[in-house]
């Protein structure tokens, strides 16, 4: 039964893949401000973000958001979510490659790496939850998402290996994930 959730997901993903950008270079509707299309509608979206400065340059970072709608724009933040994580996986891989840790921090950085594979694992289903339109499945995908990162934040910090930046990364991915679902609401308002 799993391995047919797993093909599913991965055929969605595909597809999402496949027509993000087709999706991102539609023209964006007006919204009730009147915005238009592109970085007026990046501009609008993220004003209401909480960290609309990440969410700003996030966004404007990736040439598919001129011209995109909103499901297009958080297609985008979940992408950045998940580059974010995945970079993450890496840099606690490499740290883990130093033999000279204590065994209470490697486990905590093995934790850790299992908290965002996870993290990524549920922006992925979130993407599968956007191409159909699922927003309650693609809202607890992004905020189960980012508790991984709290997660992971939470035992590093007590087994004494904050001083490896994990407490800053997992701020930073969490801030990503809540500009994620600030456009999801928007996108849900909006029923696009």
């Amino acid at each position: 039964m799993r391995s047919a959730s797993v093909l599913t997901v991965a055929l969605c993903l595909l597809l999402g893949i496949l027509a993000g950008p087709a999706v991102a270079q539609a023209p964006a509707p007006s919204t009730s401000t009147g915005s238009a299309a592109g970085t007026g509608l990046v501009a609008e979206v993220c004003g209401q973000c909480k960290n609309k400065d990440l969410c700003l340059s996030s966004l404007n970072a990736d040439p598919n958001s001129k011209g995109a709608d909103l499901s297009a724009l958080t297609l985008i933040a979940i992408r950045v979510a998940i580059a974010n994580a995945t970079d993450t996986v890496s840099y606690i891989q490499k740290e883990l490659s130093d033999t000279s840790l204590e065994p209470g921090v490697q486990q905590a950085l093995s934790d850790c790496a299992e908290n965002y594979d996870d993290a990524v694992q549920q922006l992925d289903d979130s993407i599968a939850a956007l191409t159909i339109r699922n927003y309650a499945d693609l809202r607890k995908w992004v905020q189960t998402a980012a508790a991984d990162a709290d997660t992971c934040s939470a035992g590093a910090s007590a087994a004494g290996s904050d001083n490896l930046g994990l407490s800053n990364r997992s701020k930073t991915f969490r801030q990503l994930c809540n500009n994620a679902i600030t456009i999801i609401g928007i996108l849900e308002k909006n029923k696009q």
